[in-house]
């Protein structure tokens, strides 16, 4: 008597990046990849069922490409890895009744002032907020917020359009910011400017809690401390795994985090959430919930200290429905920071072999080159280049990226015509 093979679970991946790729083979898993443009189309027929192109943006345009590949082979679940695909994917998802989060889930995470209604009417604390059309709608806000406001795009990301307003004649630069902004992605360039969303400043720490969800049930996999550039744009330009805190404090933080993934009904798949830890270190408030993995190389962070590769198991869990066992640490701490040199044409770059032989540094990445030009920090396009550093601990690691990132000088001289 024969018995035929369990078929393996077909997985939609829309879009994944050439560098991430090779993490994908030899998982039980088959794979059909919406190409991602720019993209090595070489490499992923070779690790795919197939390849299709689609306008990942539309969710129209998407289905009607995933429909055909569900004809072919059934598709189980849908995974995306880009910020304008999330969406979308999750319109598949729904309509072919594949494993992936809700597209109401997804309006949710992606509108910043509908996830806040969500997490106040749950009881999950309150913040001031409001979508503003106006200069003066935002300035009756700020007039209820002592501590200032942050005007956003409400459907933002990459910390674009981003600007604090602490006082009246701070507001009208920071409406400016905000109104005009648009996506940092290269395809495809945004319009019309989103809507504004002002809501009120949260002091304390921030932290980014970097999880994984199959049916509902949530699994933490590290917590990280955010460094930034400050006021007024609060630009991202570093990170320290894990974070040091406090058993009490670490608990908040969690608290926070996983009462609002529930609120939101996220199901499936990685999750990045934004979380500010109050001064008391009593109260946390959720700021944003992005729904795949974080940014900023987070998940190779992730991967150093918890051994537990973030994408691989996101495939896992959106494939199979489990989530990780215990992986073997490669390190007690990793770290990222950031270059932000002065705004400029770019002539040379120095120190780099000097940073390089730090201990502790792993890797040096996307360093702009002599004739790029550098504009003023005011989101996370705008850096100049990452040191990666990992070590025995959290304050180990961060010493050692701190050190190569103060070796490498990004030296640019002024654009004729242009404000440094």
């Amino acid at each position: 008597m024969s018995h035929q093979p369990a078929r393996l679970p077909h997985l939609l991946l829309i879009c994944p990046r050439s560098d991430v790729l090779g993490k994908f083979v030899g998982l039980p898993v088959a794979l059909t990849v919406v190409h991602r443009p720019g993209g090595d189309r070489q490499l992923e027929e070779s690790l795919a069922l197939a390849v299709v192109d689609a306008d990942f943006t539309d969710p129209h345009a998407l289905l009607a490409v995933a429909r055909e590949v569900h004809a072919r082979r059934p598709v189980d679940a849908v995974l995306a890895l880009t910020e304008l695909s999330l969406h979308p994917a999750s319109v598949v998802a729904q309509a072919l009744g594949a494993r992936g989060n809700s597209p109401a889930t997804l309006t949710l995470t992606q509108d910043k002032a509908a996830m806040r209604g969500r997490l106040r009417d749950r009881g999950l604390g309150e913040v001031a907020h409001q979508v503003c059309a106006t200069l003066d709608e935002a300035r009756a806000v700020l007039r209820r917020c002592p501590s200032g406001v942050i005007l956003k795009p409400v459907d933002g990301n990459g910390g674009t359009g981003v600007h604090l307003a602490r006082t009246e004649g701070e507001l009208a630069e920071a409406w400016a910011w905000a109104s005009g902004a648009r996506t940092g992605f290269a395809w495809p360039q945004a319009g019309d400017a989103s809507s504004v969303l002002a809501e009120e400043f949260l002091t304390g720490q921030e932290f980014s809690v970097e999880s994984l969800s199959a049916a509902g049930r949530h699994q933490v996999l590290a917590v990280t401390r955010k460094h930034t550039s400050g006021a007024p744009h609060f630009v991202e330009t570093g990170h320290d795994l894990p974070a040091m805190l406090t058993p009490a404090q670490n608990q908040v933080v969690l608290d926070a985090t996983l009462n609002a993934l529930d609120a939101v009904g996220y199901a499936w798949g990685p999750c990045h959430t934004e979380v500010m830890l109050a001064e008391d270190g009593e109260r946390a408030t959720v700021v944003e919930i992005n729904a795949r993995q974080g940014g900023d190389q987070i998940w190779e962070l992730v991967h150093h200290v918890t051994g537990i590769d973030m994408l691989q198991a996101a495939v896992l869990a959106l494939a199979h429905g489990v989530l990780p066992g215990p992986g073997v640490a490669l390190a007690g701490g990793a770290a990222i920071r950031y270059l932000t040199p002065r705004s400029g044409r770019v002539t040379s770059v120095t120190g780099v072999a000097e940073a390089r032989a730090i201990e502790g540094v792993i890797r040096i990445g996307e360093l702009r080159e002599v004739g790029d030009e550098v504009v003023p920090l005011g989101d996370s396009w705008n850096r100049a280049g990452h040191v990666v550093a990992a070590g025995p601990d959290p304050k180990a690691a961060a010493a050692a990226a701190d050190a190569a990132a103060d070796r490498i000088t990004v030296h640019t001289e002024p654009i004729e015509g242009k404000t440094p």
